[in-house]
């Protein structure tokens, strides 16, 4: 992230999406709903330590990374709760009851749903925070600015969705199966859940098992049956939606000069945010997006198993054009039919009134790893109008291809 704060004189945009539910995020789901903030909670306390800070900032940043153990978590929490945790030692009496107000407001919110039995254990008390001021305030763009402003981060963290419900994706692979849910796309849980009686499977109140999310491991990667073919957005009846984007993000596509495609998981954190209403024509039509840039990852997951660099442009490239394609056949209809007298059915909509974007339409430039695990086909991909960057990679700890900021910081620089 220090790259773009780097480059950029001007204030960086984060979009992240809300659809997580799995770890300590599923809990919240379960008992309180509204849109995960887990992803945002880790974006802004990365922030954090981007620029020295002084004692108080370390504390609060400690305190807001905190994790509730596993075993006696609600011990912990009271004792942060009651402002008799070590955590509050260095933070000033003003911020700690700021904090603590809003950690407060969520407890309380919690004991009100006592029934649905809350488990603290693993809980993160950022994640505590955002939620109680997002209860509070009614916004959860507003709960990111009172996070942001106790913490100073620089940047602008924006939901790609400025809602209080619950925002769930679904994924159906090649094979015509359907898997529900970011961590059943991405980590499915230890423990499979079981099939529920088909009378019980709209009953808020039989929803022990909706807490297997809470523990997963990402080191463990079991296979796809098959290979993605698409990700949506699904009510919590299993119907596809198509819901709109926070209007803050049509807005910087229309007036930032520089859009990054960043590394992460391809179909639960990227396309999630590319699929929504009008983002694939604000990108098309921005007047001001000069550089539209891919970072290939360095290696693969469960989700992108066996792709190529091809595959990863392929994907991105259908997703938005699936955006331009709900567009419009919104426009169709809303232009087609009077809505106060509606038919008693409506005829499909005509394939020949829709064209798809080329891939250059979107993508600009793609920079990858010489070391990289993904193979890249630069003729191929360049044939498509999209110029191959190679920068130098290193290994992680792990032993798996990661960028450097230096040449990450001098291959973008070279190209905007």
């Amino acid at each position: 992230m220090k790259v773009f704060h780097t480059l950029s004189e001007d204030q960086v945009c984060y979009i992240l999406g809300v659809s997580d539910n799995g770890g300590s995020t599923s809990e919240l789901l379960r008992v309180l709903g509204g849109p995960s903030v887990g992803d945002l909670r880790s974006r802004l306390l990365k922030l954090m330590e981007l620029f020295e800070k002084d004692s108080e900032m370390t504390a609060i940043q400690i305190l807001l990374s905190h994790r509730l153990p596993l075993t006696h978590a609600r011990d912990d929490w009271s004792l942060i709760l009651e402002g008799r945790h070590k955590l509050w030692r260095s933070i000033s009496i003003e911020k700690k009851e700021a904090i603590r107000g809003f950690l407060t407001l969520f407890d309380v919110e919690i004991l009100k749903r006592a029934h649905k039995r809350f488990n603290f254990s693993n809980g993160s008390i950022g994640n505590f925070f955002l939620t109680g001021a997002r209860l509070f305030t009614g916004s959860l763009e507003a709960a990111i600015f009172l996070f942001a402003s106790i913490t100073a981060v620089p940047g602008l963290v924006t939901p790609v969705m400025n809602t209080n419900q619950t925002a769930t994706i679904a994924a159906t692979l090649t094979n015509s199966t359907i898997l529900r849910g970011q961590c059943e796309i991405s980590h499915p849980p230890i423990h499979s859940p079981k099939k529920r009686h088909p009378m019980d499977m709209f009953n808020e109140e039989d929803d022990a098992q909706d807490g297997l999310n809470l523990f997963f491991s990402k080191q463990r990667i079991e296979k796809l049956d098959s290979p993605i073919e698409r990700v949506y957005y699904i009510n919590r009846y299993g119907q596809e939606i198509y819901p709109v984007p926070n209007p803050k993000v049509i807005t910087q596509l229309s007036t930032q000069h520089t859009l990054i495609y960043s590394i992460g998981s391809l179909y639960t954190s990227l396309i999630p945010c590319l699929v929504l209403r009008n983002i694939g024509n604000a990108i098309v039509q921005s007047q001001s997006l000069k550089h539209k840039i891919l970072l290939l990852n360095g290696s693969q997951d469960r989700e992108t198993d066996g792709y190529n660099a091809l595959d990863f442009i392929h994907a991105i490239t259908k997703a938005l054009n699936e955006s331009q394609r709900v567009d419009a056949r919104r426009s169709f209809y809303d232009t087609s039919h009077n809505i106060h007298t509606p038919p008693a059915s409506y005829p499909p909509f005509p394939d020949h009134l829709f064209f798809p974007s080329p891939v250059s339409c979107f993508i600009t430039h793609l920079i990858y790893l010489d070391n990289s695990n993904i193979e890249v086909d630069t003729r191929a991909i360049e044939a498509l109008g999209v110029k191959c960057v190679s920068i130098k990679g290193s290994l992680s700890e792990q032993g798996e291809p990661i960028y450097l900021t230096c040449a990450l910081t001098q291959a973008i620089q070279n190209l905007v």
